[in-house]
């Protein structure tokens, strides 16, 4: 797992769609998708239902978002962390 998909999945269901997500990530819609099936494969479990019109999360997907977006805040802290400790030492 890396820090990159739980990244685009957060993205992903911020914007409802791949596609708005891809543009804002500006990353391909299928590499986008293919990541996403990446974590899925590793969880073994479905995280997003793809639809036409967008996609939802899943049962799994949702409890998966908190603790996604509770990493990337961490990651977030601990690059702040390291700059502080640069700029002060």
């Amino acid at each position: 797992m890396e820090l990159r998909q739980l990244r685009y999945f957060v993205k992903i269901l911020e914007h409802g769609s791949l596609g708005r997500a891809a543009l804002e990530l500006d990353v391909g819609v299928s590499a986008l998708s293919q990541q996403i099936a990446k974590l899925e494969s590793e969880l073994s479990t479905r995280l997003l239902n793809r639809t036409t019109t967008g996609v939802t999360p899943t049962s799994s997907g949702m409890a998966f978002l908190h603790h996604a977006q509770l990493c990337l805040r961490q990651a977030d802290n601990a690059i702040m962390a390291a700059h502080r400790g640069r700029m002060s030492g």
